[in-house]
């Protein structure tokens, strides 16, 4: 009792360092019971993926063997670290054979895809949305058209479909939460399960004056953004000594100076939402021509003893007719913000649930900043909420094709950079069609 009296009296005397010396100890006793969950957690992971390495295959197989397009410079360099520690044990127990690939400048996931001579059985790409869409365009720009399912390793800073798909419900921030769900992403490429996801094909208009080639057109899972908002978050890692307050700070030294895209004045023409017909059928048509690569593949002799697996009859859209698809609408916008997203980025009721249809995009015009205050405000609930595309909307279409025709594009040497952002990555400002891609990509899922 008098050791407590003793205690309670010198803690009272020096409550300063006492406090000190209390949060430290707390700080401690959390961080270390967070990394005993991690470990334990990564254990289970490791457990359920040896099941599957431990089953026997013939002389005369092959494990099965992916390529993992690792952007090591994602997520402030930390991607390779996670990707080792949290993802790769969980490919090589469970009997993959794994191939390496570091990505070294920008395009290089996509010039590697679209050059490879032949394409692994799953291919994993390790880093942020910037890189997911990097490898989608190599994929669909390959002269042999060939494809293989996708595997997504949320790594990089933002991961719009990895944690659509793989972050539980309700998580918090932890780096416990985190990962659990590079965990998910690793093993849903084990357990093979896949579904087809919708993409949108972004290509620039050529103009009269043009006398090179077209463009090859870029593919896009989740967005293109544009306007002052995308402008600012640019800028974070200028901010870097505020640390994790980067994001916030971006805004509150940013949104007082007219440097920034603060108007988006430009024409849209746009048509409505389309399920197929004969006029769109060359966008509906991805699963229809690997449904006929599949069936002219010679079968082995063993496969005249299995019997045929009964798949569903192919819709044929060249047949379908429908007047209002090819009707073509314009608007004139002149907004703070204007995004154009796929379903794949809709994460709450409002934008639509997961297996909802989702053959559409979304064109979001928002709204003029009316108070740089109002503005600061709205991006930093948008940063904290991780939900970079919910800007505050003036008008929402439906569309299938759209055409983007800003009034403002960089001519001159001396005028200022214009960009968007799509799939976070920069484009210089051009005007570009974009087109919903339907079912055009296989992804592993839960």
């Amino acid at each position: 009792m008098a050791f407590v009296i003793r205690f309670a009296k010198a803690v009272r005397n020096n409550w300063k360092k006492s406090t000190v010396f209390g949060s430290a100890l707390a700080y401690g006793v959390s961080y270390s019971n967070e990394k005993y969950e991690i470990k334990q957690l990564m254990r289970y992971y490791c457990t359920e993926a040896s099941r599957y390495g431990d089953v026997k295959i013939n002389l005369n197989q092959r494990p099965p063997k992916v390529l993992v397009l690792l952007n090591p410079a994602a997520n402030r360099k930390s991607s390779e670290e996670d990707f080792h520690d949290y993802c790769e044990p969980i490919l090589h127990l469970a009997g993959f054979e794994v191939d390496l690939v570091k990505t070294d400048s920008e395009g290089h996931a996509r010039r590697y895809v679209e050059e490879l001579a032949t394409l692994p059985d799953a291919l994993i790409v390790g880093g942020g949305d910037g890189t997911l869409s990097e490898a989608v365009s190599g994929m669909k720009r390959r002269q042999d058209g060939a494809q293989c399912p996708i595997g997504v390793l949320p790594l990089g800073r933002t991961n719009t479909l990895a944690m659509k798909l793989f972050s539980a419900e309700g998580s918090s921030n932890s780096d416990l939460e985190h990962v659990r769900t590079m965990a998910n992403a690793a093993y849903a490429v084990i357990a093979g399960k896949k579904e087809k996801t919708d993409i949108m094909r972004i290509e620039v208009l050529p103009s009269a004056a043009d006398e090179t080639p077209p463009e090859k057109p870029v593919y896009a899972v989740g967005a293109l953004q544009w306007g002052a908002f995308r402008d600012i978050l640019a800028l974070r890692d200028k901010y870097w000594y505020t640390a994790s307050l980067r994001d916030y700070t971006a805004f509150l030294f940013n949104a007082f100076d007219g440097k920034h895209t603060w108007s988006c004045k430009a024409k849209i023409a746009y048509t409505e939402p389309c399920s197929g017909c004969s006029n769109c059928y060359k966008d509906m048509d991805d699963q229809w021509t690997a449904a006929k690569k599949a069936e002219q593949q010679p079968r082995r002799w063993w496969s005249v003893f299995v019997p045929r697996a009964k798949t569903a009859a192919k819709t044929d859209y060249s047949k379908i007719i429908n007047e209002k698809c090819s009707v073509r609408h314009e608007i004139e916008v002149e907004p703070s913000e204007l995004v154009i997203k796929t379903g794949n980025v809709a994460v709450d009721e409002q934008e639509g649930e997961k297996g909802t249809d989702s053959t559409k995009l979304d064109v979001v015009v928002g709204e003029q900043v009316d108070s740089s205050f109002g503005f600061i405000g709205g991006s930093w609930g948008r940063v904290r909420g991780r939900k970079y595309f919910d800007c505050p909307a003036k008008d929402s279409i439906s569309v299938r094709t759209v055409e983007l025709l800003p009034e403002r594009l960089k001519v001159e040497e001396t005028d200022p950079e214009l960009y968007y952002s799509i799939d976070n990555e920069a484009y210089e400002v051009r005007p570009v069609r974009i087109t919903v891609v339907p079912k055009a990509v296989e992804i592993f899922t839960f």
